[in-house]
């Protein structure tokens, strides 16, 4: 299954840890399919995203979304 396949399968806490895990290892084993290949691109396509995606992105729980982009910096 595609990556993209796999983001639209997640549903509960278990789907999106292995979604993490396997988009981990595609950035890894598929560098040459990725746009965005620095951690301040990721994000900023990520920012871009989400001020372009208007209802799409309305269901989002953005308090939840910024610590876990939080916790990304600091936690071992």
């Amino acid at each position: 299954m595609s990556i993209f396949e796999e983001c639209k399968q997640v549903n509960d806490r278990d789907s999106f840890l292995a979604f993490l895990k396997n988009i981990a290892a595609d950035f890894s084993d598929n560098p040459d399919e990725w746009e965005n290949r620095t951690i301040k691109d990721y994000l900023e396509s990520i920012s871009s995203w989400v001020e372009d995606s208007g209802e799409e992105s309305e269901h989002i729980d953005f308090k939840k979304m910024a610590k876990l982009f939080y916790v990304g910096k600091i936690y071992e």
